[in-house]
């Protein structure tokens, strides 16, 4: 086999293309290109078989900027629906508001971050999955604890509609997690190794 002048076996630079039997040879590097197969004789040698990577960690963080973004106007609504209630009812008012507000406040931020993770995602970063599964859990701990926090006014009282309403959460919030885990179960995703936690 003799070398080119680059140093390199000229093997090195071959790629099958059109039939088995005909060879092209490229000078200065490989270039993709298609080839027919000989189901006989199977693949030649020095043939790399390059795969498209998966979209689906794109398609998975757009969707996660999406949901992070319906989270931000979903707390601004929540800002305004407590400045509402207020104005409404003085006696519900009280320390509900302030409930309110605080619950409001930390969606937002939780929304803010589903963000973070949905560009982590798009970017195929691991870490922005782990990111999105954090504020899965912290989203799921605050939406039990406003259901909890509800005043006697507004809740059932056989407690059955805020069961409900924590049941309807597990369930959304472990199909958002599992949705949000797609990317790291396809198969040449070209998801990286970088980890939250």
């Amino acid at each position: 086999m003799q070398p080119d002048e680059n140093g390199s076996d000229i093997e090195s630079q071959v790629l099958i293309s059109g039939d088995v039997q005909n060879p092209q040879f490229i000078q200065g590097g490989i270039q993709p290109q298609t080839m027919m197969i000989d189901p006989m004789t199977g693949l030649p040698q020095n043939v790399i078989i390059m795969e498209q990577p998966s979209s689906a960690p794109q398609v998975v963080g757009i969707f996660v900027i999406i949901y992070g973004a319906i989270g931000v106007l979903g707390s601004a609504l929540g800002l305004l629906g407590s400045a509402l209630l207020s104005e409404i009812d003085d006696d519900l008012a009280g320390d509900y508001s302030l409930y309110l507000i605080a619950f409001s406040f930390v969606g937002m931020a939780i929304a803010v971050v589903t963000i973070i993770a949905g560009i982590q995602i798009k970017n195929r970063q691991g870490k922005g999955v782990h990111l999105a599964w954090a504020a899965i859990a912290v989203n799921f701990i605050i939406g039990a604890a406003q259901q909890v926090a509800l005043p006697a006014e507004l809740a059932d009282p056989s407690g059955l509609g805020q069961a409900i309403n924590i049941g309807l959460n597990i369930v959304c919030n472990a199909i958002c997690g599992l949705i949000v885990a797609i990317p790291l179960m396809v198969t040449g995703s070209g998801m990286d190794d970088s980890k939250l936690f």
